[in-house]
């Protein structure tokens, strides 16, 4: 409905900006850190433009002072940034380490000391490299388990400082670029090992969430997604079926089972006939239904036009 006046925006509205911890913080070995996927993805000529990589980036490890109080200058009330696992617990499932912590509580502060909120990423797609030699990653079960133990640290850690925290950052991209397409690592192209990966991501992203709840942590936590509006190319009901199906694959498949609790029944449906997919476990529904986020990051970048091929 067009409005003829519009509201202003409230006072509490964040406006800010974002980053990942490999696009900006350098220092990829500096103070125990271990290596993550992208740390050795971008080590293969061609993985990147002119293959470049995240070594130093804009040094925000060693300059985030500076980073901040250009923030501040730019009258920014909130920042999002991502933690790395590898820079917190450097194989994964070990010993923590405290350097790693340090560094995110220094940057929490200094982001406070200018009025600015921190927006906390628990994970962008860095997955520490071990895991992945030593399990394959998102396709075993165990990173269920290991993921919400990472992210219990930084609720131990950082919970009486940050107020959001977004649990997996687009893992409609990680998941069908890594296990579909092969443009991220670990560089497959396999869709029934991207359904696989994906779900145990569920499970994790839902564990994660339940865990956050079960200790009372103050503040709200939720995954980011990236959405993009799909239309049919005309009025022909062939693309207009086209345009219903591409939402049920490429957006419901995943937002269902964050604000439901459970996958969209005709596409699972299909995947189990197809032999892609099984019928979850009633323990994984179960689990599912029991991370449900306090709210969904939609990244929007562009739509899209379909007709059927």
């Amino acid at each position: 409905m067009k409005h003829s006046k519009l509201d202003n925006f409230p006072q509490d509205f964040l406006w800010g900006s974002a980053s990942a911890a490999y696009q900006v913080e350098g220092a990829h070995e500096a103070d125990g850190k271990g290596s993550s996927v992208w740390d050795e993805f971008v080590k293969e000529p061609g993985t990147t433009f002119k293959n470049t990589n995240g070594n130093i980036a804009v040094d925000h490890y060693h300059r985030f002072r500076e980073d901040v109080a250009l923030m501040a200058e730019q009258g920014l009330k909130a920042y999002r940034f991502s933690i790395a696992w590898s820079r917190i617990i450097p194989d994964g499932n070990g010993e923590v380490n405290q350097a790693g912590l340090d560094f995110y509580s220094e940057l929490i502060d200094e982001l406070l000391k200018h009025n600015i909120e921190p927006v906390v990423t628990i994970y962008h797609w860095d997955l520490p490299q071990a895991l992945q030699d030593e399990y394959n990653g998102f396709e075993s079960r165990r990173i269920i388990a290991d993921f919400t133990a990472y992210a219990k640290v930084l609720f131990d850690a950082y919970s009486d400082r940050v107020k959001y925290w977004v649990s997996l950052n687009e893992q409609n991209v990680f998941i069908t670029h890594g296990y579909l397409l092969g443009l991220h690592p670990p560089a497959v192209k396999d869709r029934k090992r991207m359904l696989l990966a994906n779900h145990h991501a569920n499970l994790a992203n839902a564990s994660a969430i339940a865990t956050f709840r079960e200790g009372n942590y103050p503040g709200m936590i939720g995954p980011s997604f990236n959405f993009g509006p799909v239309y049919a190319y005309n009025s022909d009901p062939e693309n207009n079926i086209a345009k219903l199906d591409t939402e049920e694959l490429m957006a419901y498949f995943w937002l269902d089972v964050y604000a439901k609790g459970s996958y969209p029944r005709t596409v699972l449906k299909r995947l189990v006939e197809e032999n892609r997919m099984e019928n979850p476990s009633e323990a994984d529904n179960a689990l599912l239904a029991s991370g449900k986020p306090d709210f969904i990051g939609l990244n929007y970048y562009q739509s899209s036009t379909v007709k059927k091929k």
